[in-house]
C-alpha cells in the first residue's frame, strides 16, 4: 500500500475547517457534533435558561461553550446565588444595607459581579439594595444635598454596571409601605417600579390600609399613580420575607383583609387591575380554607401563615408554608402553585414532614428558619436554619444539603441571576 495516501493533505485555500466540513466526511458523527461552535453557541443562546442549563449534560464540549466567559453575554442565565447582609428598616420596609455580601447556590462563594457597587453615583454615601428582579436591582441612594434621609431610587445592573436615577414619585417615604421592582426582559424590555402607598386612618392606631400605587416606567420616564380598587380595606403584610413577586406583568404581595384575612393581592403595570385571593389554609369568616387537593381532612388545620412566602418557578406562582402541631411545633412543609388567576385555586404540589427534611422534629420556626427562596427554574427551595445555615432541599429527590455557613447574623437574602444583555434603559 502506499504511503502517500497516509500523509496529511495540504489545507486548500478556502477549504472548511474540520468541524465545519460536510457530513459525508464524517458519517459516524451525530448531527450536533458537525455544528461549528459559533452556530452552537447561537442556537444556545435561543433556549430558555433552564434547558440551557440541560445542555451542560451533553458534552463536556457543550460545558465547556456554556460556561466560556466570551458565550457568557449571549447566554440566558439563571440563578447564581443571593445578595444578602444586615437588615436595616429606616423607612418601614427591610432592605440591604452596605456591606453587601454575595453566596453561590453552588457553595463557592464567587460573585458573578463585584459587591461594592463603587459604579453607582455618590457611591461614598450610603446605599440599600430594596429588590432584585430577573438580573436588575433596585437601590436607594442617598444625598446629603437634598437633606437628612433624603434619597433617590437608582435601577442598575450589575452586570454591565450601568444604571439610571429615577425622578422623585412624589410620595413621602412615610406614605410607601414598600418599593418594588418589576422587570421581565422575555416579554419587555423596559423595567417597572412600583410603591404600595399606604394611608393613615386611624389616628394613633399604626395599621395603615393601602390606598394606591404609583409605579415608573423606564419605558415613559415617567411615574403614575392610580388609587385602588378593592372596597374592603388591605393592608401590606411587611413581616414576609420575598414579600413581593413579579410575574406575568403583576406584581403579587401577601396582604390582609378583613374578610380574607391572610391573602394574596396584585396589581399591574398600570394600576387598572387590582386582584386579591386567600393563600392556602387562609381562614374566611372563622373556617379554614381547604385545598381542592384530596388530602386528609386536618391536612390544612394549623398552617403557619406568619411563615408562608410566595415565589415565581417554573412560570407561575408559588406559596411555600409549614404545618404546625398543637403545640406550635412545625411538622410538615407544603407547596402550593397557583395555576391560573381566574379560578383562584391553589394545588398542592409537595409535601413532607419536616423530620425528614432537618432530622429532627422540634423545628420552632421563629427562631430556627428562615424561607428565602424557590428556584426559577426547577423545584429546589432555599431557607437558613439558625440564621447562618444556607440549605437547599430538592423537592423532586427529596434530599437537602447544606451549601454554605454565613456569618453570624440573620441576613435578608435577595436572588440574583447575571443579566450581561445591553439595556436601552439604563446609561453609564
Amino acid at each position: 500500500m502506499s504511503m502517500v495516501a497516509d500523509r496529511p493533505r495540504p489545507r486548500e485555500e478556502g477549504r472548511a475547517s474540520t468541524r465545519a466540513r460536510s457530513c459525508s466526511d464524517f458519517p459516524s458523527r451525530t448531527p450536533a457534533e458537525r455544528l461549528t461552535d459559533d452556530i452552537l453557541v447561537e442556537i444556545l443562546s435561543r433556549v430558555p435558561a433552564k434547558s440551557l442549563c440541560r445542555c451542560k449534560c451533553v458534552s463536556k464540549h457543550w460545558l465547556g461553550l456554556i460556561h466560556h466567559p466570551d458565550h457568557r453575554k449571549r447566554l440566558p442565565q439563571t440563578l447564581a446565588g443571593f445578595f444578602y447582609g444586615r437588615i436595616t428598616s429606616t423607612t418601614g420596609q427591610r432592605v440591604l444595607e452596605l456591606p453587601f455580601r454575595f453566596t453561590s447556590i453552588s457553595g463557592d462563594g464567587r460573585s458573578p459581579v463585584g459587591t461594592s457597587f463603587t459604579f453607582l453615583p455618590n457611591h461614598h454615601l450610603p446605599v440599600d439594595l430594596l429588590d432584585s428582579c430577573n438580573g436588575l436591582l433596585l437601590c436607594r441612594c442617598y444625598h446629603v444635598s437634598d437633606g437628612v434621609g433624603a434619597f433617590h431610587y437608582a435601577v442598575c445592573n450589575p452586570a454591565t454596571e450601568k444604571w439610571i436615577v429615577l425622578p422623585n414619585s412624589g410620595k413621602d417615604s412615610s406614605q410607601v409601605a414598600t418599593a418594588s421592582l418589576g422587570f421581565d426582559p422575555a416579554l419587555s424590555p423596559h423595567f417597572h417600579v412600583f410603591e404600595l402607598v399606604q394611608q393613615h386612618k386611624y389616628g394613633e392606631n399604626k395599621n395603615t390600609d393601602i390606598s394606591g400605587v404609583t409605579v415608573y416606567s423606564s419605558e415613559t420616564g415617567e411615574w403614575i399613580y392610580k388609587e385602588k380598587r378593592w372596597s374592603r380595606a388591605t393592608w401590606f403584610a411587611s413581616w414576609h420575607s420575598s414579600a413581593t413577586v413579579f410575574l406575568n406583568g403583576l406584581l403579587f404581595f401577601r396582604a390582609l383583609d378583613l374578610k380574607l384575612h391572610d391573602c394574596v393581592a396584585a396589581v399591574d403595570t398600570k394600576g387598572e387591575i387590582w386582584m386579591k385571593f386567600r393563600v392556602p389554609g387562609g381562614q374566611v369568616d372563622g373556617f379554614v380554607q381547604r385545598s381542592i387537593f384530596r388530602a386528609p381532612a386536618d391536612q390544612f388545620d394549623d398552617l403557619d401563615l406568619a411563615h408562608g412566602f410566595i415565589q415565581r418557578s417554573q412560570g407561575r406562582l408559588h406559596f411555600a408554608n409549614f404545618q404546625r402541631d398543637k403545640y406550635g411545633v412545625a411538622i410538615r412543609l407544603v407547596v402550593h402553585v397557583l395555576e391560573n388567576y381566574q379560578d383562584k385555586q391553589w394545588i398542592l404540589k409537595h409535601s413532607i414532614e419536616t423530620s425528614n427534611i432537618f432530622g429532627w422534629t422540634d423545628l420552632w420556626l421563629d427562631a430556627d428558619f428562615d424561607f428565602i427562596a424557590i428556584h426559577p427554574e426547577c423545584n429546589l427551595l432555599f431557607f437558613a436554619v439558625g440564621g447562618i445555615t444556607f440549605m437547599c432541599y430538592n423537592m423532586d429527590n427529596r434530599q437537602v444539603k447544606v451549601i454554605s455557613h454565613l456569618a453570624d447574623v440573620k441576613p435578608l437574602f435577595l436572588p440574583y441571576a447575571p443579566l450581561y444583555t445591553e439595556s436601552q434603559s439604563l446609561h453609564i
